[in-house]
């Protein structure tokens, strides 16, 4: 019987299994953590610095009392575990986990000093899992007659080991260590070993039990909020001995993200103007209709929309009693941010530079960084399939001169440099170089190639009229067709696109080119009498990108609807010259009534010179855009208005619950809303009355100014009590 059990012990498993490689991935991880919340405090071991690896572990291993260090605010990372301090180690941590401490160390010898090893860490902390979990758990560790331990669910060829501890360990302890790997609480020791002999320092252990603990119940005492998957979130409750409290009644609600600051009032009320309840509940109220915790302690609400225009959705939960309302501002309340971490597939491969915003040349001798990364829905970064991705890369080089003689009238050098054609470059050119790569992007769905080009040496440089260019052209392509070589993967490539460009080298004086107009609000109050002030920083930057001191710059305008009001009119101070950042701010009036303005600058030599509108144009192309807007009024006898067939939406303003209307040609208005009044939103067939938040949040995924549209009615300007209704039709 004694050799049977022997041979037990050191026989390797009939079942399938597979040594770990370097694609080797745990298949059981915890989604949750114990160390959230009041477990993330720093516990001032002295000897713990920030920067330490297992700093974290450390810290969350004292909050749960599992640690209390040396006594003398110390807690000795880098020393070895002895026998003796595992065991009590792992006696209050099977407290925590509620687990049977007796199952885990009974049988454990404490001989004093002597240090732990790696497998025999292993074989407790299994022994704990086994006691801790169970069929309702997340993930069950099970406990074979054999001794051998398993993760439910992960059978067969699915299982992996350490090759050192396959080879080096008893049938018990190796099934330990990779029942480990798969929870992700092992890591090994690199290069697919787990190293069962050597000893186990103190910050390692941490690290050890804290992974181990986020697969058992053990979480902070209280209300704690983790997110196990995208929109989704775990709540529990725990008591001040970390167990789990079953039919809590807790009170979850939402706001965006990025008005988190104004979800609480001042006296520390909730703002139900920016916060959403989750189900049909009183809002920051404990109540009948709250959901309860189950006997563990959890709770899991339907899944949350995350807003990923405001930056996401922060998700608050708390618990009291019955008729409890919050009244501190939050302070104390479990919350989490929610972001899209949903997977991105990946629909195309954009191509971008960092050459500066507005240039069109590249100084010799800069290097230029072009990067190539996978994006999905709404140009949203993605990452490759499992097969990868991989993209041609041809880059060619050719020299070109633009005169070989002083510049005349026909042939100026900083005009040439200022165009972007062909024809305005002498046809005749060199080609220097050509290449070819083949780059895969990163996990990130990134990848990156620099180009560069140092001056010709031409032997006329000295000639005043001359301008020396190189012209790089880069081509990027999936791999596919004619592009693809032996061992080229062409399955998951997404579509390129803007592959092809063309950066041009030059040694051309700096010329002023683009005039970048930035007022310092997107709108204004319309005046009622007289005149109002407006302000507009003005950037001029030249070819490469870079600002131009010293400029003068005139401002410009029309006013839309073209006619409607002639008395539409803006007064412009004289050109002014651009500072040591090639900026100037400009102040003018504006006198008369609702309209859209089309603001210009026009650089000029001459402050004197006849206006040119013609002389520069934006970042784009395009003048900048600014409204001012008259606030909607009755017409009398009535005391309320309303725009019954809808207009666009130019600007939503949340901060100010100002909403600035107007369909083209016609005058611009303003309304303003607040949490009285009802809200719709109409998208395609489907009609919703939403809250104030939803609406907002809505408000929020404008990208163009009059891609909406709003109807207004029953709107009083001046009596907030006066309940309006806002439907806004979301256009496709």
């Amino acid at each position: 019987a004694v050799s049977a059990l022997i041979a037990s012990l050191f026989a390797v498993g009939a079942a399938p299994a597979a040594a770990l490689d370097e694609d080797s991935k745990p298949n059981a991880a915890a989604a949750t953590s114990a160390c959230v919340g009041d477990a993330t405090g720093d516990m001032m071991f002295s000897d713990v610095s920030e920067m330490h690896t297992f700093r974290a572990d450390i810290n969350c291993l004292a909050y749960y009392g599992v640690t209390i260090g040396y006594g003398d605010g110390t807690f000795g990372p880098e020393n070895d575990v002895t026998r003796g301090q595992m065991v009590l180690f792992m006696e209050r941590a099977a407290d925590v986990a509620g687990a049977d401490a007796e199952a885990v160390v009974g049988d454990f010898a404490m001989s004093g000093s002597d240090p732990v090893d790696r497998g025999d860490m292993a074989l407790l902390i299994a022994r704990l899992l086994v006691s801790a979990t169970n069929d309702e758990s997340p993930v069950n560790v099970t406990n074979a007659d054999d001794g051998t331990f398993a993760v439910e669910g992960v059978t067969g060829d699915a299982v992996d080991y350490f090759a050192d501890s396959r080879r080096l360990q008893n049938r018990v302890k190796d099934s330990a260590a990779s029942a480990l790997y798969e929870l992700g609480v092992a890591k090994g020791t690199g290069m697919g070993y787990f190293s069962p002999g050597d000893s186990v320092n103190r910050g390692q252990m941490a690290a050890f039990i804290t992974r181990a603990l986020g697969h058992t119940s053990a979480r902070p005492a209280g209300v704690s909020i983790q997110s196990d998957e995208p929109g989704e979130v775990i709540i529990s409750v725990r008591d001040a001995n970390f167990q789990p409290v079953a039919n809590a009644a807790v009170d979850v609600f939402t706001a965006r993200a990025d008005q988190v600051d104004e979800a609480f009032n001042e006296d520390g009320s909730c703002n139900t103007a920016r916060v959403i309840p989750v189900g049909n509940t009183d809002v920051c109220e404990i109540g009948a209709l709250d959901a309860i915790t189950g006997l563990d302690g959890d709770l899991e609400p339907n899944a949350i929309d995350v807003n990923t225009q405001a930056g996401g959705t922060t998700v608050w939960a708390w618990t009291g009693e019955r008729g409890d309302k919050i009244e501190d501002g939050g302070a104390g309340i479990a919350r989490i941010n929610l972001t899209d971490t949903a997977p991105v597939t990946a629909l195309n491969a954009k191509v971008t530079t960092d050459m500066t915003k507005g240039a069109i040349r590249a100084a010799f001798g800069s290097t230029i960084t072009v990067t190539i990364q996978l994006v999905g829905a709404n140009d949203a970064n993605a990452g490759p399939g499992a097969d990868g991705a991989s993209y041609v890369v041809f880059v060619r080089s050719e020299t070109n001169r633009t005169s070989t003689g002083a510049a005349t009238a026909d042939h100026n050098a900083a005009a040439d440099d200022l165009d972007t054609t062909p024809a305005a470059v002498d046809p005749a050119s060199t080609i220097a170089s050509v290449t070819r790569n083949v780059l895969p992007v990163d996990a990130s769905g990134k990848a990156t190639f620099t180009v560069t080009a140092p001056a010709p040496n031409n032997a006329d440089d000295t000639d005043a009229g001359s301008v020396d260019r190189v012209r790089v052209t880069y081509t990027v392509t999936q791999i596919s067709g004619p592009f693809a070589t032996p061992g080229d993967s062409t399955s998951g490539q997404a579509a390129v696109t803007d592959g092809t460009a063309t950066i041009t080298f030059s040694d051309a004086l700096s010329v002023p080119r683009v005039a970048v107009v930035t007022p310092a609000v997107d709108y204004l109050a319309a005046p009622t009498n007289g005149a109002a002030s407006n302000v507009v920083t003005v950037t001029v930057t030249d070819q490469y990108g870079k600002p131009v001191r010293g400029h003068m710059v005139r401002l410009s305008s029309t006013h839309s609807p073209v006619g409607a009001d002639p008395a539409n009119t803006s007064v412009f101070p004289v050109a002014r010259r651009t500072d040591s950042s090639g900026s100037v701010r400009i102040g003018y009036t504006y006198t008369g009534g609702g309209s859209v303005e089309s603001i210009q600058a026009n650089t000029v030599t001459d402050p004197d010179a006849t206006f040119d509108p013609t002389a520069t144009t934006d970042d784009i192309g395009e003048a900048k855009m600014f409204y001012w807007a008259a606030p909607l009024r009755p017409t009398a006898p009535a005391t309320t208005a309303e725009i019954a067939t809808g207009v666009d939406l130019r600007v939503a303003d949340a901060d100010r619950n100002t909403l600035v209307i107007g369909d083209a040609g016609t005058a611009l208005q303003s309304v303003v809303y607040d949490d009285n009044d009802q809200f719709v939103i109409v998208n395609g067939a489907v009609t919703s009355n939403v809250t104030l938040a939803a609406f907002e949040a809505e408000l929020a995924k404008e990208d163009a100014g009059a891609a909406n549209d709003i109807a207004v009615a029953q709107y009083n300007p001046t009596d907030a009590s006066v309940v309006a209704r806002f439907t806004l039709t979301v256009n496709a």
